[in-house]
Parts: structure tokens; C-alpha cells; sequence
């Protein structure tokens, strides 16, 4: 009888762009992989990979009466199937699955921590309520995996999971064979840049982010206009979706950048519209590690982005981009119009950018690390 392994998230899409590859390597391995999920767009998308999707209403509003009715199908479902493993993700559902996984028991419960809620810039009594909540969940947790050096430190120091272990895996890893510069022809460039109405010398910014409070987009557009007092020829590329859209559109709408900032939504060449920019910019408040920066670096972009955790682990200030003190609107828009003037640093470190990735946190490198792991849970007395 084939074993089972249930990945669980508080949205479908998480599992569709982070976690194909590892569920694929697990069946590989020789088990049949599942996923609880709720269904926002891309659960048909998963099972065209192979892998069916149960859906469980799980919220993100952690007081979501919905929540409560996701614990009890999640405990049903787990009892029926019978997993040997859990592997979790976000932060609700994991809070949640992890202790209906213990109570229906599965005997292996492992939980990736995509940067924890509380951080260096959050509020005080929020950081403590979350804090308090990760160190509850710890006790039904086997395995931790911490995806930047400040969650592996906090979660050692402070005993996070005081019946399991911790360890650091860096990231999901990038597929740097989709995300190559080379594969990219100078044809791919013109198309886009047409596209977006760029012309060629346009020096083109750009963000690929969810437009949450999270994300911080307004500090991006205010700096942004800083640039914009300095040269009028800069151009910003501001790629996603989110329930801060239109809040954000109407901004550009009301300070007459329409012309100056696209916002062209979500999409799913995202390799080609890195293609055609110049620099990443990262105004975010709260990562665990930005695939969208990770995959700006393996496409060779500088990036200028807040000292905040997560993307120190990526960017080398002054050596494949820059970190800006977190606020610090003047320094970052300084170190974005320096790159401007002098497009052969900044050239140069897009491809230590990418020299990083590559030998760090290239899918290449974390599958085998990830492989050893699942292993290592899987053959334990407990299976």
C-alpha cells in the first residue's frame, strides 16, 4: 500500500508557486502527495500536476469562525487517510493542522516557517500574541524548518518546537534554468518593452509583490517620486494583484503617475518582464525569503531593497545590490538614481547576483537538501 503525505496551506496558490517541486520529489520517492487547501484560483492547476487537493476553508483571519469548521474536516481527513506525514505552510493553517494532526496522529508533523508573523518592525503586542501562538503550536511539531538566519537563530534561542528540532533550509529555491538571461534574446526585450510603452532608453524599475499592507507599496511609490524629482525618465513596473489594487491605483491616479508607474497585474511571464528592467526594488515590511528577489537576482538585477529579515540573506550591500535602513525613503531612492549613473555597477552586480543564487539557493541545491530531510523524517522509528 502507497504511503501518504498531506501538504497543507491556508491558500491553493502558495502550494502551486512554492511547492510543486518538493511534492514532486516526494512522489518520486514513492509516496502519493495530497493537499488541503483553499480553492482560490489554482486548484486545478495543482492537479494537473498529479496531485489531488482537498478543499478546506481554512482563512486567514485567524478568528474566522471558518476556521474552526477547517480543523474538524482537516481532523476527519487526516483520520480517514491515514498520512505518515504533515508538511505545513502559512501560518494559519499550520497553527490549525498541526494540532489536529497530533490528535488524529500523524506521526511525522513538519512545519516550513515562510518568515514568522512576528519581526523586528511589527507591532509589540501583535509580535507577542504571534510569538506566544508559534511557541503553543511548537509542541505538536516534529520538525521546523526555518527558511532565513534570524527565524534559525530565534527558533533555536527560544526553544520553539521543545519536543522536535530545527533546521535551516534555505528558501524553496529558484529554477535558475526558466529564470537565465541568456534565454532571453534581445527580441524578447523589444516585444516588452513595446509592450509596456517603454522606450529604449527607459531606465526601468520594477517590484513583483502582492499588494498587501505587508508589502508596503506606498513607500515604493514615495520613493519612486523621489527619483522621479531627480531624473523624469525612469519608468516603474509594479507586477501582481491583491485587495490594495485599487487603493494603490487611485494613488497613481491622484499624484498623476499613471504614465510613470504600470501596473500591469498578475502574470505569469514573469522571467520576461524581469528581462526588461534594469533594477528590482523591494519595499517590503515583513519576509521570510522573497522568491520575487531571488528570482530577480538569477536573472542578473541589482537590488535595492529595506535591511529587513529574510532579504539580508540575499542581498550583499554594495556587492549585488544595496540594503537601505528600513524607512529611509532618501537613502533608498539615492542608491536607485547611483545605479542610474552608473549602469556598469550595476551590471556587474546583477551577475554576482546571480553567482549567489546559483550557489546557494538554486532549486539545483535545496531539492538534495530537502531529499536528505524527508529521508531522514520518513525512515524514523515513528513511521
Amino acid at each position: 500500500m502507497v504511503k501518504k503525505i498531506l501538504f497543507l496551506a491556508t491558500v491553493d496558490s502558495h502550494i502551486y508557486y512554492f511547492h510543486i517541486p518538493f511534492m514532486k520529489l516526494l512522489k518520486n520517492m514513492g509516496y502519493e502527495v495530497e493537499v488541503a487547501a483553499p480553492n482560490v484560483g489554482f486548484t486545478e492547476k495543482i492537479e494537473e500536476e498529479g496531485f489531488k487537493v482537498y478543499n478546506i476553508p481554512f482563512s486567514r483571519n485567524p478568528l474566522s469562525p471558518s476556521n474552526f469548521k477547517a480543523f474538524f474536516s482537516l481532523f476527519r481527513l487526516m483520520r480517514k487517510n491515514k498520512y505518515v506525514m504533515l508538511h505545513t505552510h502559512t501560518p494559519v493553517a499550520s497553527f490549525i493542522g498541526r494540532i489536529a494532526g497530533r490528535i488524529a496522529g500523524v506521526p511525522h508533523i513538519v512545519y516550513t516557517a515562510h518568515g514568522f508573523h512576528f519581526h523586528e518592525y511589527g507591532n509589540p503586542l501583535t509580535n507577542f500574541i504571534y510569538f506566544r501562538l508559534e511557541k503553543f503550536a511548537g509542541k505538536f511539531t516534529d520538525v521546523l524548518v526555518t527558511i532565513n538566519t534570524d527565524d534559525y537563530k530565534v527558533a533555536v534561542e527560544k526553544k520553539m518546537v521543545p519536543h522536535g528540532k530545527v533546521v535551516y533550509i534555505k528558501g524553496v529555491g529558484v529554477d535558475t534554468e526558466k529564470f537565465d538571461p541568456k534565454k532571453y534574446e534581445a527580441k524578447v526585450n523589444e516585444h516588452y518593452r513595446k509592450q509596456f510603452g517603454f522606450k529604449d532608453d527607459d531606465f526601468v524599475i520594477i517590484d513583483i509583490a502582492e499588494f498587501t499592507k505587508g508589502k508596503n507599496l506606498s513607500s515604493l511609490i514615495e520613493v519612486f517620486s523621489r527619483v522621479l524629482n531627480y531624473n523624469y525618465s525612469p519608468k516603474l513596473l509594479i507586477v501582481g494583484e491583491g485587495i490594495l489594487f485599487k487603493e494603490i491605483s487611485d494613488i497613481l491616479e491622484s499624484k498623476e503617475l499613471k504614465d510613470k508607474i504600470i501596473l500591469p497585474g498578475r502574470r505569469s511571464d514573469i522571467p520576461e518582464i524581469l528581462c526588461v528592467s534594469n533594477l528590482f526594488a523591494f519595499t517590503s515590511i515583513r519576509e521570510g525569503l522573497p522568491k520575487s528577489v531571488m528570482e530577480a537576482m538569477a536573472m542578473e538585477k541589482p537590488v535595492v531593497a529595506y535591511n529587513i529579515r529574510g532579504v539580508r540573506d540575499l542581498v550583499e550591500d554594495g556587492i549585488n545590490g544595496f540594503l537601505i535602513p528600513f524607512g529611509d525613503t532618501d537613502a533608498f531612492a539615492e542608491k536607485i538614481i547611483y545605479l542610474m549613473e552608473h549602469p556598469e555597477v550595476a551590471k556587474e552586480m546583477g551577475k554576482r547576483g546571480r553567482e549567489k543564487i546559483l550557489k546557494e539557493f538554486s532549486l539545483d541545491v535545496i531539492l538534495p537538501q530537502m531529499k536528505e530531510l524527508y529521508e531522514s523524517i520518513l525512515k524514523s522509528p515513528n513511521n
